[in-house]
């Protein structure tokens, strides 16, 4: 029974290895990579070389030095996965907080390339066209401004592939200055009070980014009530899934302190 244990977490460690490395063929190289990479490395040498590790760990307890360091490293290992269960069911929360109808759409930005949205973007169009099309009394606001790499605005970006898709221009209100996830919520719930949209606002982001995103709204008006519509991944979406769920176990934290 044990060795079947073993076997069977050093060849999940072994997939999501492979899984946290694939997406930086896309050009997705961040935190999310680098911890993964190193979660799977340690499971897969404690488990997949357990008798070395074993006399690894025998050595360490022969010196008093090396055996508190040992016991840092168990209870820094210990917290972390006791951390990272915790945030991991707060984020399975927040990505399942469903709307009721008509609220209004914040749909949040990423990268326009040179040749129009990335994935990562036209996946959040297709679920705010989504909803926007099931919920015909609701508005959006887009929200993103234009990094020196992008060659128009996000939120311009993500109005012309609405309105391309039918959705009337009078329904989606543009936020073109926003530089991060802060600002696109900030500014999006004052165009919402400016404009007497519905305060009950769904996000429209990305599972991993709602718990986060919550947390931000939260923090900029305590009175709104916040729900989440999800993006639908393609393959290259799934691939990098991962990198950035373990990404935002460090993001939420920060912006906790913040």
């Amino acid at each position: 029974m044990k060795m079947t244990l073993r076997i069977l977490l050093t060849v999940i460690a072994c997939v999501f290895l492979v899984w946290f490395i694939a997406p930086m063929a896309f050009g997705v190289r961040n935190i999310g990579n680098a911890l993964g990479i190193v979660i799977c490395a340690a499971v897969i040498f404690r488990f997949g070389f357990a008798g070395v590790y074993d006399k690894l760990k025998l050595m360490m307890c022969s010196h008093t030095a090396t055996t508190v360091l040992l016991r840092i490293i168990q209870i820094a290992a210990s917290a972390f996965i006791v951390y990272a269960i915790i945030i991991s069911g707060f984020m399975v929360y927040a990505m399942n907080v469903r709307p009721s109808s008509n609220e209004t759409a914040v749909v949040l930005g990423a990268q326009v390339k040179p040749w129009g949205a990335s994935t990562l973007l036209m996946q959040r169009i297709n679920a705010a066209e989504q909803y926007l099309t099931q919920n015909p009394s609701s508005k959006a606001v887009v929200t993103g401004g234009q990094g020196a790499d992008e060659p128009m605005s996000e939120a311009q970006c993500m109005y012309d592939n609405l309105t391309a898709a039918g959705i009337e221009p009078s329904r989606i209100l543009r936020d073109d200055q926003a530089k991060n996830t802060e600002e696109n919520i900030r500014f999006s719930f004052d165009i919402i009070k400016q404009n007497r949209l519905n305060q009950d606002v769904v996000i429209v982001t990305d599972s991993y980014h709602q718990l986060r995103a919550r947390i931000i709204a939260h923090k900029t008006d305590k009175s709104v009530r916040v729900s989440a519509v999800n993006t639908h991944n393609n393959y290259i979406g799934l691939s990098a899934y991962p990198t950035y769920f373990v990404r935002e176990w460090l993001a939420i934290p920060v912006e906790l302190l913040k």
